[in-house]
């Protein structure tokens, strides 16, 4: 097991040194020069050479880059072009709103997707299973945005239940905070929801008529035990799917963020592209990078939580 998670280590490193640097050459060949913009309207050439050496943007790339990595090492990603804060600062601010709405997202998709899809593998062929089917086909079919509208003019405009947009800090306001996060958190989750509930389905179709599970049965294990039996195999399946999610999770958030009006990290990554903020745009892409390759790095160690056989095999590697 210990070599096992020394590879995958290695491995996410490797991953992160080429993420890097694709980050780094992909921002410096954006169009646009960021000293002409920071210099205003007709700049004199003294103030762009200037603003240049401020910003390193003289300096030949394998350098700017060495000293990109060093500062990002001591969580210092600049200052950001725009408003001149430290672009540390400005991402711990906006962390916390998204952070908690991919959580709620990833609970509610998990939850709507493995219990509706047990129910429908369970029920295979049933009115259940037809719902279930039907359900995932729409929750595929709706994109976020037109969820997010019809959602705020549902409950927010003619019931008035929710507020229409805006966070509350959830220590300010526990009750305010869920109220804020309830819809964005149901429109994220319902796409990831809808794919969980058909790959769930699927695995525990082909669980249920494994040998190991005709042999429960014939044993006399009782209906429950069978199909929690057969979902422990089948979780290895949800947790490739929440693994391999996270990058649509990420688009999604900047479009749901956008909708309902969230200070969250998606917004502030379309911000700082659309200001051509390269600080701000590394910095953002870097860090949902290393989420990214976190994430996945936490499924893999939990396959062999979830199946010993994987435990087994990485330790004899």
């Amino acid at each position: 097991m210990g070599r096992y998670l020394l590879n995958r280590l290695l491995q996410s490193l490797v991953t992160l040194f080429l993420v890097s640097v694709v980050i780094f050459a992909g921002v410096r060949a954006m169009p646009g020069d960021p000293a002409l913009l920071l210099a205003g309207d007709d700049p004199s050439p003294e103030t762009v050479a200037a603003i240049n050496e401020q910003y390193g943007f003289d300096r030949a790339w394998p350098i700017q880059y060495l000293t990109w990595v060093g500062q990002m090492l001591r969580w210092d990603f600049g200052e950001s072009i725009r408003t001149g804060m430290p672009v540390s600062e400005t991402i711990l601010t906006r962390l916390p709103a998204t952070l908690e709405l991919a959580a709620l997202s990833l609970l509610v998709a998990a939850l709507v997707g493995v219990l509706a899809g047990v129910a429908a593998a369970v029920r295979q062929g049933r009115p259940t299973d037809w719902l279930a089917n039907g359900v995932a086909l729409l929750g595929l079919s709706v994109p976020n945005f037109w969820l997010g509208l019809m959602g705020i003019l549902v409950f927010a405009v003619a019931l008035g239940w929710l507020p229409a947009s805006g966070y509350v800090p959830f220590l300010e306001s526990p009750a305010g905070n869920l109220a804020s996060m309830v819809m964005p958190a149901i429109v994220l989750g319902t796409g990831l929801a809808a794919i969980i509930l058909r790959q769930t389905r699927s695995s525990m179709i082909e669980a249920l008529g494994s040998d190991y599970v005709r042999t429960a049965r014939a044993k006399g294990m009782t209906p429950r035990r069978v199909v929690a039996h057969a979902l422990r195999n089948s979780l290895i399946t949800v947790l490739t799917i929440l693994g391999l999610q996270l990058g649509a999770l990420i688009s999604g958030t900047v479009v749901t963020e956008q909708i309902f009006v969230l200070p969250g990290f998606g917004r502030l990554m379309v911000e700082s592209v659309f200001t051509r903020d390269f600080p701000v745009i590394q910095a953002t892409v870097m860090v949902t990078a290393v989420g990214y390759i976190l994430v996945n790095l936490v499924v893999d160690l939990l396959y062999s939580v979830v199946d010993p056989r994987i435990r087994v095999q990485g330790g004899a590697r």
